[in-house]
């Protein structure tokens, strides 16, 4: 029996994975009659984390299982012969061994036949969009540059490491290149580029996108976490989604909402890609035949100036709105952290699990 095609969107976050995931669940009928298959989402904008979590052996919830169990039927039944999955968490999950052979051994099982898509994108901006998007969902509270640093000296910071997984479980590793252009045109015609589809075919081609948030908002969630790892408590999932919105509403009534935050410098930026150089240019010669340099050419050029409030000191105005801001959610998100029902102790209430994060063993 021939297998069919398993598109494998695998991030990594901040690579228009928003984008991705909330075009494919708003077109899934006119997917389907193009011959693409793809699965029930268990959120608003179409991420299939529960599914590839389960599929990779996690422990979900029975609340979630329901939906998984629903999804893995209807990826049996479905006489498509291409079917799309779109989760960034598998950035995370599948650095662990075990879990990846459990993925992969289940998508065989499936009769599928994997190929897993992937956006690389420059690291300084990639790691600059990934903090403060951790940070505004109350998942990290360390100071910028020694996140970037460490992060650079990570194996998760190589994308060699995802030819070497295609090529362990004999999957095709499609790439393409995450740059400034992309982001000026939009990552959809990209992603559907790299599943044979042309965008020109579907009438809701919107691009939506994650409004990347200033350094204001930065600075309050990351003092409000602060104050928590001080007493050693770990948030749950359900309390860092929920501590999330809170601070956006917050924001948002007090007209404190802002973009364009930065932490990086020049210098920074350029010591980061020296760092990464090596291995970057092996993954863009097998990749795509050429050097890091000329695919990413204009991100590599580009300069920064920071306004991370902790690297620049802000006016007094700014520092007592920050002051009286930091305050006033300590309060709310206190009151967040009194709701028994957001505090369960289970594997899918676990932050590290739902991010990724997984053990590594």
């Amino acid at each position: 029996m021939r297998k069919r095609v398993c598109y494998i969107h695998v991030g990594p976050h901040k690579t228009g994975t928003t984008s991705i995931q909330w075009f494919l669940q708003e077109n899934r009928e006119e997917l389907l009659k193009h011959g693409y298959f793809v699965p029930e989402s268990e959120s608003k904008r179409g991420a299939h984390h529960a599914l590839v979590e389960s599929l990779c052996g996690l422990d979900v919830g029975e609340h979630r299982d329901r939906l998984v169990t629903k999804s893995v039927a209807a990826l049996v039944e479905t006489p498509s012969e291409a079917i799309i999955i779109s989760s960034e968490a598998l950035e995370g999950i599948l650095e662990s061994r075990r879990h990846a052979a459990a993925f992969f051994s289940r998508i065989g099982e499936l009769n599928l036949e994997p190929k897993l898509i992937l956006f690389p994108r420059n690291q300084p901006q990639w790691i600059n969009s990934t903090y403060s998007s951790s940070v505004k969902s109350f998942r990290r509270w360390d100071p910028f540059q020694s996140c970037a640093l460490g992060f650079a000296r990570s194996v998760g910071a190589k994308f060699s490491r995802w030819l070497a997984l295609a090529d362990a479980h004999d999957a095709e590793l499609i790439a393409r290149p995450f740059t400034k252009k992309t982001i000026a045109r939009g990552v959809i015609p990209e992603f559907l580029g790299s599943i044979g589809i042309n965008l020109s075919q579907f009438r809701d081609a919107q691009i939506r996108r994650n409004e990347a948030v200033g350094p204001f908002t930065v600075s309050v969630a990351r003092d409000v976490l602060r104050s928590i790892g001080e007493t050693n408590k770990r948030l749950t999932w359900l309390q860092a989604k929920r501590c999330k919105v809170e601070l956006a509403g917050y924001l948002g009534k007090k007209g404190l909402t802002d973009a364009a935050y930065c932490g990086l410098t020049t210098t920074l930026a350029r010591h980061i890609e020296q760092q990464l150089l090596s291995d970057n240019d092996a993954f863009a010669e097998r990749a795509w035949g050429r050097s890091w340099g000329e695919v990413f050419a204009a991100d590599t050029a580009e300069k920064f100036r920071p306004n991370d409030l902790e690297m620049c000191r802000p006016d007094w105005f700014t520092a007592r709105r920050l002051r009286r801001a930091t305050r006033e959610m300590k309060e709310i998100v206190d009151a967040v952290l009194l709701d028994p029902a957001l505090a369960v102790e289970a594997p899918w209430n676990d932050l590290r699990q739902r991010s990724g994060l997984i053990s590594k063993e």
